[in-house]
């Protein structure tokens, strides 16, 4: 096939015009993510269905139940619908959401920063593409706020993702019920807040991972060994040995399942330590995460 030279091609675009980057990289970053789970078909199936399999079930035993209720309320078969318990366990409360987006998805969101977010960094700067990313007109901060939306977006999708489609599927049930539409539209605003906490702090902790390994793999390797040691050794066998609660501040998981909770309303204190005890150790580990991110994605100044 000829190959034929255009010469010179003058470029009309817009050189005021901002970049916008942001959206750039994030795109770029959930296509490799998705490329990354759905390698192999098999392993991608088995992670679908056990992620959204509860979710889905919990939605069609809801539906079911007010369908029964309203359609069947003599049979004998409403008496199992009717149950307290049942009930409980259909409806879509501060309880249930805690339960579900910080204890049963919570192996998904580990899963999602071992798979997808190890390597956002790791791999720019094994292949030395952050020369290419930060020597054109993309900040630092474009760059970081790209990565964090990729893996932000995975960690959303098992998480505020399913809670807010329950809290819809629950105001389209009960809606006209006195009161449930102010209820559920408070507590989907709670969602919102708390799978904010539950997005931001894991996708900070692994980023800055990754921002100081040349590989995905080590990255991997080295954040669980980090969550490993900081929730294991680092936080349970003192707490043993002294008896203190406040050694529960080192633990990862019980910081953020602690502020998720007062932000959804749920009361659920199992320690004498207190919820803005556990938000600022937060917001270090949070400050922390950045500095070293900052530190280790810098601009490159050609010198000719």
């Amino acid at each position: 096939m000829a190959v034929y030279d255009r010469s010179y091609s003058r470029w009309d675009g817009d050189r005021d015009r901002p970049v916008r980057a942001v959206p750039v990289i994030a795109a770029a970053g959930v296509r490799k993510g998705v490329t990354i789970i759905f390698r192999r078909k098999l392993f991608a199936v088995m992670l679908t269905i056990a992620a959204f399999g509860p979710f889905v079930a919990g939605l069609l035993l809801m539906y079911a139940r007010y369908y029964v209720m309203a359609n069947m309320a003599d049979m004998p078969i409403a008496e199992a619908f009717d149950d307290p318990e049942f009930r409980a366990m259909t409806t879509v409360n501060a309880e249930s959401l805690s339960f579900y987006m910080l204890r049963m998805q919570s192996v998904f969101v580990f899963m999602a920063c071992l798979l997808v977010g190890a390597g956002l960094v790791a791999e720019d700067r094994r292949a030395n593409a952050l020369e290419l990313y930060l020597a054109r007109p993309v900040t630092v901060m474009q760059y970081v706020l790209g990565k964090f939306g990729a893996i932000g977006f995975f960690i959303a999708l098992v998480t505020v993702v399913p809670a807010s489609l329950a809290i819809l599927a629950q105001m389209s049930l009960s809606a006209a019920e006195p009161g449930e539409l102010a209820r559920l539209s408070e507590l989907m605003l709670r969602a919102w807040g708390a799978g904010a906490v539950l997005v931001m702090v894991p996708s900070l902790l692994v980023l800055a991972a990754s921002s100081l390994a040349l590989k995905a793999r080590n990255a991997a390797i080295g954040w669980v060994a980090f969550m490993f040691l900081l929730e294991g050794p680092i936080t349970n066998i003192p707490q043993e040995i002294f008896n203190d609660d406040r050694f529960f501040l080192l633990s990862f998981f019980h910081n953020v399942g602690r502020v998720c909770d007062a932000i959804l309303g749920h009361d659920a204190i199992t320690t004498d330590v207190s919820v803005w005890q556990c938000a600022a150790v937060l917001a270090g580990w949070c400050v922390l995460c950045l500095m070293t991110i900052r530190r280790r994605v810098r601009p490159v100044e050609v010198v000719a």
